[in-house]
């Protein structure tokens, strides 16, 4: 099984060719994107992001909190999952703003995640209060996540990938680690959650000494790049995965694909 996953950044600019793009990756029985910037009301861009891939299957979360969700004409998030195998498409009921979508295949679960990207902005509640910042945000979403990957695993084999908007190390971004607050709380929470759950960052287990970057600035005049999408699976499929490769970046994104090809997960 080959699963890609990419932050397409703007997924309308090139669902009408996303089938020729696909077939060049290699048709991977998985694909997930990320930042969509399609919203549930966008009746029009849903029937061309379900129809974009003959021969998959779309699940999808597309945000819905029209509160916190605001720039862009709230558009700004949204996350799809194409499968070659139909499966059971589950959006957790904490996403509000189309960030997570499950797909449970059989012997196997699929989390596509778009990772809060944290600021000093205010977060409001479901009842309209001030719940905190988005920093604060961002780190009770990294907790929800490995806990839904932890409840997943109970179940069977669990892969969770996308941008989840943190460098894990000083080795995934340049020219510097953010290590002021509080980024580092952040990062070191998230670091340990991944430890204690037994999920593997598997591009960084196939290339330990490597620099490589996922995300690029592109309005800086010098490299400014991380790496933030990738793909961590629970350690039962660790001896099953033949290759995790970060890709060349496409056109339409500052993110670049990240492939990861396993024997039969299930």
């Amino acid at each position: 099984m080959k699963l890609i996953s990419w932050n397409v950044e703007n997924a309308r600019a090139c669902l009408p060719t996303l089938s020729a793009l696909v077939a060049e990756l290699g048709s991977p029985e998985v694909f997930c994107l990320q930042e969509l910037r399609i919203r549930e009301i966008d009746a029009e861009a849903i029937v061309a992001l379900e129809h974009a891939l003959p021969g998959y299957h779309c699940h999808y979360s597309l945000p819905r909190d029209r509160r916190n969700v605001t720039f862009r004409g709230g558009r700004m998030y949204g996350v799809a999952t194409f499968v070659q195998t139909n499966g059971l498409g589950e959006v957790p009921v904490w996403d509000r703003e189309g960030r997570v979508v499950v797909v449970r295949l059989p012997g196997l679960a699929i989390v596509n995640v778009y990772a809060v990207n944290g600021t000093f902005k205010p977060y409001f509640d479901s009842e309209g209060s001030i719940y905190g910042d988005r920093h604060e945000l961002k780190r009770r979403f990294q907790k929800a996540v490995v806990d839904l990957g932890r409840a997943l695993r109970s179940e069977g084999p669990v892969i969770m990938a996308g941008d989840w908007n943190v460098s894990r190390t000083a080795q995934d971004t340049y020219p510097r680690l953010r290590t002021e607050e509080p980024h580092a709380r952040a990062r070191a929470e998230f670091n340990a959650r991944l430890a204690a759950e037994g999920f593997v960052d598997i591009w960084r287990a196939h290339h330990p000494d490597e620099r490589a970057y996922t995300w690029f600035n592109r309005r800086a005049r010098t490299l400014d790049a991380a790496r933030v999408d990738y793909v961590l699976v629970s350690a039962d499929l660790l001896s099953g995965i033949r290759r995790a490769e970060i890709l060349e970046r496409l056109p339409w994104s500052d993110h670049s694909p990240v492939l990861v090809e396993f024997d039969d997960p299930a």
